[in-house]
């Protein structure tokens, strides 16, 4: 019930969702520190209703699918009065729940515990890099991801982080913009935007009065040996 309760909150974002979505991820921590199987529970839907969550890739095919609709439902597309909604539509749901995941990881609360912090936070975005390939909905997912947990990423990993975003710089975008699609300038862009402007420095949205991270002194995890590369994948759908 919590877990459908919290997933709920994303299936019609409004305006002020990237504030709130702090204080939902801190409440989340506060509710999991105490009954631990709500978060495996919590991320276990996650992982069904957003695939990207996991992260994982559905490829169509012809073999799999009956139909394109029939492909749509599997990566998460909604189906209303017997249509699937719009391309939009379900990008928007998907950035929402890739923000509520984002937030979570990053959250930290004095005397509580996170059972799906900055580690995992930061093996997502390994293997998403490696596993996923670049089209309109995970660069969506990335984008999402990267402008609520990001800071917190930085002030964690600093020097590697900065280094996941050179491999995202030259090699997940540059596979985005080998595809042609004018669809995905605008993605492209803010992506670019968000390395180019060094908005991980900057504090987000409602993070400072929802959250008491500032309160914690981070301090740098051993360096990471493994080298995390974007291996491009020709199954694009």
């Amino acid at each position: 019930m919590f877990a459908q309760k919290v997933v709920s909150l994303c299936v019609n974002p409004t305006g002020s969702f990237n504030s709130a979505v702090y204080a939902y991820g801190r409440v989340i921590v506060l509710v999991t520190s105490k009954v631990p199987l709500a978060m495996d529970i919590l991320i276990g839907e996650l992982n069904k209703v957003r695939i990207y969550a996991v992260p994982k890739y559905i490829i169509y095919s012809e073999a799999a699918f009956q139909t394109k609709e029939a492909y749509y439902k599997a990566i998460g597309y909604a189906e209303e009065d017997g249509k699937i909604e719009s391309t939009n539509s379900y990008v928007d749901r998907l950035s929402a729940y890739m923000k509520l995941y984002g937030a979570l990881v990053q959250t930290e609360v004095e005397g509580c515990q996170n059972l799906h912090g900055l580690r995992e936070g930061w093996a997502w975005i390994a293997r998403f890099l490696n596993v996923l390939p670049a089209n309109l909905y995970t660069a969506a997912a990335l984008q999402a991801f990267l402008e609520m947990a990001g800071f917190a990423l930085h002030r964690r990993y600093k020097t590697q982080f900065r280094k996941m975003l050179d491999i995202i710089a030259k090699d997940f975008l540059t596979a985005l913009k080998d595809r042609g699609d004018a669809k995905l300038n605008k993605v492209i862009v803010n992506i670019r935007n968000y390395i180019e402007s060094n908005q991980f420095l900057k504090v987000p949205e409602g993070w400072r009065l929802r959250s008491n991270l500032e309160s914690h002194n981070f301090t740098p995890e051993s360096d990471h040996q493994q080298q995390y590369g974007y291996q491009q994948n020709r199954y694009y759908y």
